[in-house]
């Protein structure tokens, strides 16, 4: 997938650590507040049954104390998705870097095995050390992902095929 690296940060140390953000965003892990969930749904499954894909419905998000990057994930009963991710970082007196990427579209969950297939995707840039070159909601590549899953004492594990794995924590319904 090509990724929009910043083009502006000043420094090679700070271009070197975004790389990874930005490809951390760009790898699909999704959610935002305005997207409703049909129906009732129950607190995801704790680790005495196996999870089921009605245990993927609510709010899910991914955010350390201390990090400047939050993952978040909204599913649906009725198998859509959408997904947020977000990295800042203060500059000094000129104000705050942030790089966020949306998405949203359909998922399919089996047993442990996930698919997340996004229908839009954008990204969006700001920079106050070159805010000539910022962009709003710009169109980003819509790429379908695979994951293994499970959920576990309200928390989420999505593992991508190179291994990488993600943990997110129940939200809301």
């Amino acid at each position: 997938m090509t990724s929009p690296v910043p083009d502006s940060i000043t420094g090679r140390r700070r271009r070197t650590s975004l790389i990874p953000l930005v490809a951390l965003l760009l790898s699909g892990v999704t959610a935002c507040s305005d997207f409703g969930s049909g129906g009732d749904t129950t607190v995801p499954s704790s680790s005495a049954r196996a999870a089921t894909p009605l245990d993927l419905v609510g709010a899910w998000e991914s955010a350390q104390p201390g990090s400047n990057t939050t993952l978040a994930y909204r599913f649906t009963e009725e198998g859509k998705y959408k997904y947020f991710g977000m990295t800042s970082y203060p500059m000094g007196e000129k104000g705050t870097y942030e790089l966020t990427y949306i998405a949203d579209g359909t998922y399919k969950a089996s047993a442990n095995a996930l698919t997340l297939q996004p229908r839009s995707a954008s990204v969006t840039r700001k920079n106050p050390e070159n805010p000539d070159r910022d962009y709003e909601n710009r169109p980003a590549p819509v790429e379908t992902q695979r994951y293994q899953w499970k959920v576990a004492d309200r928390k989420l594990s999505l593992t991508r095929q190179d291994g990488m794995r993600f943990v997110f924590r129940w939200v809301s319904p």
